[in-house]
């Protein structure tokens, strides 16, 4: 904490309101944020008073989830896929949810376009596709369209994610992105580099 700041009113039946803000700063990943605490007296503040928070919030909201290392990889190989994907993780918090979801589906659609060099038209067409040419498994696919699914509700329906079922999209989504523009061409490049085995004496 470095600044602190206190606000005490009094409420119509002599409670005391007190709002208390401060800069904090994250031990882990350094990140500063504006700390605001509500709390409530009964009567005049005194050590033998019971006192009450609350509400806690922080601004700008906490996110729960960071960007990946390899983000910045994408800068040259895909600058569109980079731009969407950083304003994707600007809404990894509690009061963004449904923009979070819908923010998923989009990437995909953007990586699956990509991959097949072509827009197939439905997603069920362009899963379809990615199997047959042996993008993902069968699996992968399931998995995938469960998360679609839930960023098409999003969409449509207004349908909020809980956070459990939020984080398990996100993740699905850097894993096929990672693979297409990472993973795959690092092994490509490295498989160039191994030096083959020595011929088995006869």
């Amino acid at each position: 904490m470095v600044w602190h700041e206190r606000d005490e009113q009094e409420g119509p039946n002599g409670e005391v309101a007190e709002q208390k803000k401060m800069l904090v700063r994250c031990c882990g990943c350094g990140d500063c944020a504006i700390r605001e605490e509500k709390w409530y007296w009964d009567g005049m503040p005194h050590p033998d008073t019971k006192n009450e928070l609350v509400s806690v919030t922080y601004s700008p909201p906490r996110s729960w989830h960071r960007p990946p290392s390899w983000l910045d990889g994408l800068a040259d190989a895909d600058p569109d896929l980079k731009d969407l994907l950083e304003e994707i993780y600007s809404a990894t918090n509690l009061k963004q949810v449904r923009l979070l979801s819908m923010g998923v589906r989009t990437a995909l659609d953007h990586v699956m376009n990509r991959i097949l060099e072509a827009d197939f038209g439905t997603f069920e067409t362009k899963l379809d596709e990615m199997v047959a040419r042996g993008h993902i498994t069968q699996k992968q696919r399931e998995n995938l369209e469960t998360v679609i699914d839930a960023g098409s509700a999003s969409t449509h329906r207004s349908f909020k994610p809980p956070r459990e079922l939020i984080q398990e999209m996100v993740m699905v989504m850097e894993a096929v992105i990672r693979e297409h523009y990472i993973t795959g061409p690092m092994l490509a490049t490295a498989k160039v580099l191994i030096p083959p085995r020595p011929p088995r004496r006869r």
